[in-house]
């Protein structure tokens, strides 16, 4: 079906942009395919990735104007962004999500090379010290229930299993992306922006960790930007989501050691990273989504247990946070074009129009210039919402690498991109296929 002007909410014109950049945020291996699924409506659009080695020799080229050159992940999403920093093409992503053992011609146009496939040996390693935290506190269980019959419930909070950091340890994550998937370590070593977002445990901090050291943005000092750290530390960094995984450590370049958790704990959408390093169309993808039943369906949430209430819940306050995001950029946009327009009301010149602006914009951290397109499941997607977060099935995976698919197409069609309706066509018999 093609969409009638009238049907289009904005047009944003690509050509006067000068960096485009994908955010991606975290949601577990889940996240991971429906990003690559967006990825892929991209790349039918007619958006390319920016990608591969800084050459010691020669003149490095430009991004090209539909060329997205940075890339900013979170937890899931700082897994997909190296790979695509690094240079693996959407179908070597794909081929390895599914298993598949790539075919002579892969082989020779896959590059780097053939991406190895995470397994769960690799994503959930237990910690070698948790057998022994906790072998020694079944001679203290027999306490501690005669404790809570006696009404003394303070004693589960002093049981030591409680206070284990974590069953798994995303060392084996760390290991996966230093050994099998990154050409260098090093940020510095890729010609693409790339940005892996991690939370401080023992300060109320975020860390952006990149190939660059800023001071803390003005709008926000509560985050430091750090290059001191490897790409696959960085990563694992960001996947250490609390209670499932421990922790990870890192060092600086002091030999100080920090503990970090997710990237998503602070805020789920970092798309102010992309503005920092100089973008002006972040494509942010994200999958926390609430589920919006049928209208006068007769089912309801309660009837698929706790799992699915606690993550309704979880997505119902993630979204609130995202949609307060929206809302006051679109308040300080509103305000500034407001200010403009009385000011050409008044006959102001446009050197002192062009001026107020200004001093509003940088008051109000407010880039005129940016524009954001957020892409996200469909509401009524059940089998998303329902999907399993950290399943590295082939087929379910598939799955959603179609949601994340379709998801963009829908966004993408409100926007001004030649081609579109063949372009969805050939996507999705690629994407089925």
């Amino acid at each position: 079906m093609m969409v009638s002007s009238s049907d289009v909410k904005s047009r944003i014109q690509i050509g006067p942009k000068k960096k485009l950049a994908f955010v991606c945020s975290g949601g577990a291996t889940k996240a991971g395919a429906f990003h690559l699924g967006v990825a892929l409506a991209l790349q039918e659009q007619g958006f390319s990735f920016y990608s591969g080695m800084v050459s010691s020799i020669g003149k490095v080229r430009p991004p090209h104007p539909m060329e997205i050159s940075c890339y900013v992940g979170s937890s899931a999403g700082s897994i997909i962004s190296s790979y695509l920093a690094a240079g693996y093409s959407l179908d070597n992503i794909f081929n390895s999500f599914l298993d598949r053992t790539p075919s002579k011609a892969d082989l020779e146009t896959f590059t780097p090379k053939v991406l190895p496939r995470l397994t769960y040996q690799k994503m959930f390693r237990l910690r070698p010290s948790i057998g022994k935290e906790q072998i020694g506190q079944l001679k203290k269980l027999k306490q501690t229930v005669f404790d809570l019959l006696n009404g003394n419930w303070d004693a589960i909070l002093h049981f030591k299993w409680l206070k284990m950091s974590g069953f798994f340890s995303t060392g084996g994550i760390e290991q996966y992306m230093r050994e099998d998937v990154l050409p260098s370590n090093r940020f510095q070593d890729y010609l693409a922006d790339l940005f892996i977002v991690a939370t401080q445990l023992n300060h109320s901090r975020k860390v952006v960790f990149g190939k660059y050291s800023y001071e803390p943005p003005p709008h926000d000092l509560t985050c430091q930007y750090n290059n001191d750290a490897g790409i696959a530390d960085a990563c694992a960094a960001s996947v250490a989501l609390p209670v499932i995984f421990s922790p990870h450590l890192i060092k600086n370049a002091k030999n100080q050691p920090t503990h970090y958790i997710d990237g998503e704990v602070r805020e789920t959408l970092s798309t102010h990273v992309a503005v920092d390093a100089g973008a002006d169309l972040i494509l942010a993808s994200y999958t926390h989504q609430p589920y919006h039943l049928p209208l006068g369906s007769s089912d309801s949430l309660m009837d698929y247990g706790l799992p699915a209430i606690v993550i309704q819940s979880i997505y119902l306050l993630i979204e609130q946070k995202i949609n307060n995001h929206i809302y006051k950029r679109q308040s300080h946009r509103n305000a500034i074009d407001a200010v403009s327009q009385y000011c050409k009301s008044q006959n102001l010149s446009e050197e002192n129009r062009h001026r107020i602006c200004q001093i509003l914009e940088a008051q109000l951290n407010h880039r005129m210039d940016v524009d954001t397109i957020y892409i996200h499941p469909d509401p009524a997607d059940a089998q998303l919402f329902f999907g399993e977060h950290f399943s590295l099935s082939p087929k379910k995976m598939t799955e959603i690498v179609k949601s994340g698919f379709r998801a963009a197409i829908e966004t993408l069609r409100q926007y001004d991109f030649a081609d579109r309706e063949q372009k969805h066509a050939i996507g999705m018999t690629r994407v089925s296929s």
